[in-house]
């Protein structure tokens, strides 16, 4: 049967349990003692599981929402290099990939990612990071950090627009890095080696890391740096050289210094500066027939015409104060980030079979050159209050500046790849995109068991946008024009909690969130502009421990009503961002953990959406009355875990975890379900560990991306589907001193 996907794989499921990818619940519980022993409690203890979704340090069984937390460990298990190596144990949240870390789209409860313009937040620590704006095609390329030095990574489900604001109306994606310490040195060094199936090559991995105390107690530097080579499997035959036999390799290179000062004993200011390079040979996407998705070739073999080389870069700088003033708590966050991709795409099935119809030359190729760059700067201050048995309340105000450049080119060839002498198209569309807000969040205990909170946030947004084009594409004349928009949104949110007991609460949530909207690309001189579009979550959920916190259960049910939906229209070859009617999505995310025995723990995570959406044109890809793209009905996934002593020195642990994505849709064409299994074991004496892990190692052939490809006439001549990795068997070996 076949196994596709659609834009975006691992539609929700998984996790929590020990191997404890994710939710909210386990994360961290078996840590080491201050001996460096690893502990193997007869309870679940998981309220030492902290999060920050609402801008405070708080166990995640008390927040009410839906939060997920993935320690270290868990990400160290699973050998994870990328988002996709762990996204499918957190529940309710999809992530589709173009093939290469950063050609990624994330989703949360079924809210897809259509448009141009990111509708889930991502920030590293208190600061966000990527554009706002909708030309930038945030919902196709996003930050994938590969994780070495983080400590964590946080996932918030449905809307954030109070405390994050912009284009977090899905949710909240969180990388927590590791702060340096003053009090302790540290060393750290490892290395990975893996197989893929299919693959020509080996992926090698090298990471080290360290932290000095540069004046004890007062002043330190914390440094990493890490490597990742992942070998190529998918196959181009109509390329020659290297481009042709396992084409799909790429390498990511990651580095950080940190630095924390403690300048009193109230006041710490925290430093920081990180790089990532992701480097790509070409895509992993294979040709699918249309609406059959059979292998035009073979199942790892792409039709692709002319290479599509991809590189992204990251530079991101913070620098976080927290002040205690006695009474109440202040925070300055600030942050500089810059990324720059660079990707080529073979066009030949989109323009190249319209140069018939447009010039005198027949069907040949076509490339299309895309470079996207933003420079953000983001300034945050809030005061918030001290932990109350009746009142707490927290205010804050937020500044960002983009500067974003999109530079576009369309290149003909013929059908052997000559150039042909003609401009397809070449365009740039410069802009800029500031915002404003203020925020307040408080809430009110009418007694130590029924709580209260209400959020609000006020932001406005500026843009200026500009578009230089010329080429047949683009009209019979060239075309240079400027314009701007501003905008004023507010969301808010309201919540309360009822705990019945010491280990059990029910909470209700009803928030609200909002994603940009703006001028975009034109093909007649005239700007089309398009509308924010709002999204509202209403949520009831459940928080228990039970069975002497030998077991947990995390439960949501949630409806989201989204509306003026950014989508993309098409016509002759070219798109835009229109806004097209609403959609509806409802469902239910359930997370269990349970501890049978002293060193045995099983998790079981489970995600219910239905989804249904309203008008839409029929250029946009979409169906009215359909379900979301790339949206199961059902997933979930189980997960095992065994805890061993070897020895005095050395403990053992071997741990599983089978995750299950059910059938979803693309436009015209539905993608059948598919499942993998991951298996990881290891051996510390938290000096030393060996570890051994196998990604799918069942070798289940899925497709974790599709995309239809429709040629400049709007006929459908294909489906390109990136294929899920192959099986992969690694091994690595961490030192830690």
């Amino acid at each position: 049967m076949r196994k596709t996907m659609t834009r975006s794989i691992l539609a929700t499921t998984v996790s929590l349990c020990c191997m404890g990818l994710a939710t909210s619940a386990l994360a961290q519980d078996a840590d080491a003692d201050a001996d460096g022993n690893r502990s193997t409690p007869d309870v679940v203890e998981l309220d030492r599981v902290v999060a920050t979704a609402q801008k405070r340090s708080e166990n995640v069984m008390e927040v009410a929402a839906g939060v997920s937390v993935i320690s270290e460990e868990r990400l160290e298990a699973f050998g994870a290099t990328r988002l996709n190596d762990f996204a499918a144990y957190v529940p309710g949240f999809q992530v589709d990939s173009g093939g290469a870390p950063g050609q990624t789209t994330m989703a949360l409860r079924g809210v897809a990612p259509l448009g141009g313009g990111s509708i889930i937040g991502t920030y590293i620590d208190d600061t966000p990071i990527g554009p706002s704006s909708n030309k930038q095609r945030a919902t196709t390329y996003a930050l994938d950090l590969l994780p070495y030095d983080i400590q964590s990574v946080e996932v918030l489900r449905g809307p954030q627009g109070t405390l994050y604001g912009a284009s977090s109306m899905g949710g909240l994606f969180k990388y927590i890095t590791k702060a340096a310490d003053p009090d302790a040195f540290e060393f750290r060094a490892g290395t990975d080696v893996n197989a893929t199936k299919d693959a020509g090559d080996t992926g090698i991995g090298v990471r080290t890391a360290f932290n000095v105390p540069l004046i004890e107690g007062k002043l330190a530097m914390r440094a990493s740096l890490s490597r990742q080579s992942t070998p190529g499997y998918v196959d181009q035959p109509d390329l020659t050289g290297e481009d042709a036999k396992d084409s799909n390799g790429y390498y990511q290179l990651a580095s950080r210094l940190a630095l924390t000062w403690r300048i009193s004993d109230t006041a710490n200011l925290r430093v920081q500066a990180l790089s990532q390079i992701v480097d790509a040979d070409n895509s992993s996407a294979v040709g699918l027939t249309y609406p059959t998705l059979a292998p035009i070739r073979g199942p790892l073999e792409g039709i692709l015409q002319r290479a599509t080389p991809y590189r992204m870069e990251t530079d991101y700088y913070s620098a976080i104060l927290d002040w205690d003033l006695g009474n109440v708590d202040f925070v300055s966050a600030t942050s500089f980030s810059e990324t720059r991709m660079d990707e080529v795409q073979d066009s030949s099935l989109v323009y190249g079979v319209a140069w018939p119809y447009l010039t005198p030359y027949p069907a040949g190729q076509a490339q299309f050159d895309v470079f996207l760059g933003t420079r953000k700067w983001t300034q945050e201050f809030r005061l918030s209050s001290k932990e109350s048995e009746r009142f707490e309340w927290l205010l804050g105000t937020f500044f960002t500046g983009e500067k974003n450049a999109n530079r576009q080119q369309v290149s003909a060839y013929d059908a052997n790849g000559i150039p042909l002498p003609f401009n397809p198209g070449t365009a740039s569309l410069p802009g800029t995109y500031d915002e404003q807000a203020i925020f307040a969040d408080v809430t009110y205990k009418f007694s130590p068991r029924f709580d209260v909170s209400a959020g609000v946030r006020h932001a406005r947004n500026q843009q200026d946008f500009e578009q230089h084009s010329i080429g047949l594409l683009y009209g019979p004349r060239p075309i240079d024009l400027a314009d701007s928009a501003d905008d004023n949104v507010t969301t808010w949110k309201l919540a309360s909690r009822w705990h019945l007991n010491d280990t059990s609460m029910i909470y209700a949530r009803y928030a609200t969130g909002y994603r940009p909207g703006g001028p975009n690309v034109s093909t007649s001189g005239v700007v089309p502009m398009t509308k924010a579009d709002t999204l509202d979550n209403l949520e009831f959920g459940f928080k228990s421990h039970f069975w002497d916190r030998r077991a947990m259960i995390d439960l949501a049910l949630f409806r989201i009503d989204w509306d003026d939906i950014q989508v993309r229209v098409s016509e002759n070859g070219l798109s835009w961002m229109g806004n097209a009617g609403s959609a509806r999505s409802q469902g239910a995310e359930l997370s269990m953990m349970v501890r049978p025995a002293e060193r045995l723990t099983v998790g079981l995570n489970a995600a219910y959406i239905d989804s249904k959406i309203g008008d839409v044109p029929t250029s946009s890809g979409l169906v009215a009355g359909g379900r979301m793209p790339m949206t199961p009905r059902l997933s979930w996934s189980s997960t095992i875990d065994y805890d061993f002593d070897v020895s005095d020195q050395w403990q053992g642990r071997v741990g599983a975890g089978y995750r299950v994505t059910g059938e979803r849709v693309a436009g015209a064409y539905e993608i059948d379900s598919y499942n993998a299994l991951d298996l990881h074991a290891e051996l510390t004496n938290m000096t030393w560990t060996v570890r051994l892990y196998a990604r799918n190692a069942t070798d289940e052939l899925a497709y974790v991306s599709t995309g239809s490809v429709r040629d400049a006439l709007n006929r459908y001549v294909a489906v390109t589907g990136v294929p899920l990795q192959p099986r992969t068997i690694g091994m690595s070996i961490d030192y830690r001193y």
